[in-house]
C-alpha cells in the first residue's frame, strides 16, 4: 500500500490545478457610466469563464494603441483589455492586447442613441465582442501546461456567431489636405479713423504629420472679397493674401476635441485700388511684407484618423506693415496685426 501511494505521488502533483489565466481590465480615472458598467460586466463574464479578471486604474492618454502596447509587456497577464469612450455617448471602443503575440484587436461598439439603457446595451455588446476577440487571438481560460510533452488543448468550438465585423485600428494619417473659408481683418491704430479692414477669403492647407503630436504645413488664404475704405471724395478697395510655412502641435490626439497651436512665417501681400472723384485720380498699388504668425484652434474628428473639422484663430504681424494713404495721411493699415479666423475640413491619408 505504501509503495502504491509513493508511485502515485508524482501523478498527483502533476494533476494539481494550474492557476487561471489572468486578464487585466484597464479603467481610466474618469470614465462615462457606459464604460464603467461595461467593465463591471466584462469582469463578471471573464470570472464565470474561468479567467482571473482584475480591474486596474490606468490613464491611457490620447494614443490608446501606443499606451496599451507599452504597458501590456510589463503586466503578468494573458491579455490586457480596455474599454474607451467613443466620439458620442452611444459608442465605445473595445481594445484587446494579447501579451504573448503582441497582437492588438480593436472593435467599435454602437448602441441606439434613443435607447433608454445605453450603458446596458453597450455593456452587453462589449461582452459579445470580447468573446469574439478572444477567439480570434486564441485566448482560452484553460491554462497551458508547464510540461512540454503534454499536447496543448485544441481550440474551442465556436457555438455562436458574431455579427460585428472585425476591425483593426486604423493608422493615423501622414498627409492631409485642408480646405475651408475664413474671415480676415486688420486692427487699426489709434490715429486711424477708418473701420476695421474685413474680408472673406478661401483657406487651403497641405500638411505632413510627424508622429501623433507634430505637424508641418503650408497655408494659403486669399483671392476673396475686398475690404472697402472710405476716403474723402471716394473710396479704396483693399485685399490681403497670406502664404505661410507653419509648425503645428496637437494635444489630446484621438479625443473628441483636440486643441492645436501653431507658429509660422511667410509673406503678407496687400493690394489697394483707389476710386476718387474728379479732380482727384485714384492709384493702384501693392506691398509684399515678411510676416510671422501664431495661431490656436481646436479639431473635432468626424471620422477618426481620417476626417476632421478644424476651427482656428491666427494673428499675423508684418514688417514693414502696409498702409493705405490719402494725400500722405494714413487711413488704414494691415499687419499690425492682421487676424484670420477659419473653419476648415481636413482629409487625411
Amino acid at each position: 500500500m505504501a509503495l502504491a501511494v509513493a508511485a502515485l505521488a508524482p501523478d498527483a502533483s502533476f494533476a494539481q490545478a494550474l492557476p487561471a489565466p489572468k486578464v487585466i481590465l484597464l479603467r481610466p480615472a474618469a470614465v462615462p457610466a457606459a464604460v464603467s458598467e461595461a467593465l463591471v460586466r466584462l469582469q463578471a463574464e471573464l470570472t464565470v469563464e474561468g479567467f482571473d479578471a482584475q480591474v486596474i486604474e490606468f490613464e491611457l492618454g490620447a494614443d490608446v494603441r501606443a499606451a496599451l502596447e507599452k504597458v501590456a509587456p510589463t503586466m503578468a497577464a494573458t491579455a490586457v483589455v480596455a474599454v474607451v469612450a467613443g466620439a458620442d455617448p452611444a459608442s465605445a471602443e473595445l481594445w484587446v492586447v494579447d501579451r504573448m503575440t503582441g497582437k492588438t484587436v480593436v472593435r467599435r461598439v454602437h448602441a441606439d442613441p434613443k435607447a433608454a439603457r445605453i450603458a446596458e446595451v453597450l455593456s452587453v455588446r462589449a461582452v459579445e465582442l470580447l468573446r469574439a476577440s478572444f477567439l480570434e487571438l486564441a485566448i482560452t481560460s484553460r491554462p497551458a501546461p508547464d510540461v512540454v510533452e503534454v499536447p496543448l488543448p485544441s481550440a474551442p468550438v465556436v457555438t455562436r456567431f458574431v455579427t460585428e465585423p472585425l476591425e483593426e485600428a486604423e493608422p493615423d494619417w501622414t498627409w492631409a489636405v485642408e480646405a475651408g473659408a475664413g474671415g480676415m481683418g486688420a486692427i487699426q491704430g489709434a490715429s486711424s479713423g477708418t473701420a476695421l479692414l474685413a474680408e472673406v477669403l478661401p483657406v487651403a492647407r497641405v500638411q505632413r504629420a510627424f508622429g501623433k503630436r507634430l505637424c508641418a504645413r503650408v497655408s494659403f488664404a486669399g483671392l476673396g472679397t475686398q475690404a472697402q475704405v472710405d476716403l474723402p471724395g471716394g473710396y479704396a478697395n483693399v485685399s490681403q493674401t497670406i502664404a505661410l510655412v507653419e509648425g503645428l502641435v496637437r494635444f489630446r490626439r484621438g479625443r473628441r476635441l483636440e486643441p492645436v497651436v501653431s507658429i509660422g512665417a511667410g509673406i503678407l501681400y496687400v493690394s489697394g485700388e483707389g476710386h476718387l472723384s474728379a479732380p482727384y485720380v485714384g492709384g493702384n498699388s501693392y506691398r509684399v511684407s515678411a510676416a510671422v504668425d501664431a495661431g490656436v484652434g481646436v479639431r473635432m474628428p468626424l471620422r477618426p484618423r481620417r476626417v476632421e473639422l478644424g476651427i482656428e484663430l491666427h494673428a499675423l504681424v508684418a514688417q514693414p506693415y502696409p498702409v493705405v494713404l490719402f494725400f500722405d495721411t494714413e487711413v488704414a493699415r494691415a499687419g499690425r496685426p492682421s487676424l484670420l479666423a477659419s473653419v476648415t475640413l481636413l482629409g487625411g491619408i
